[in-house]
């Protein structure tokens, strides 16, 4: 899986990053916007990198609408 986080932002109150990220999977491309609860602020955009790749990581195990 390749991917670039496009935009990401950090609410501190609710400990939540909002992020959308775009790239391709298995020669499909994809566009994902989610959130995911954080312990603490990822301060780099390396963090947030890795933050959005296990987010997508879980989102993929997920069976499809087609049941894939």
């Amino acid at each position: 899986m390749q991917f670039e986080v496009t935009a990401y932002s950090y609410d501190a109150a609710a400990h939540r990053l909002h992020f959308t990220a775009s790239g391709l999977r298995d020669g499909m491309r994809f566009t994902v916007a989610s959130h995911v609860r954080c312990l603490k602020d990822p301060v780099t955009p390396q963090n947030a990198h890795l933050v959005a790749l296990v987010a997508l990581t879980e989102i993929f195990k997920r069976p499809g609408a087609s049941g894939r």
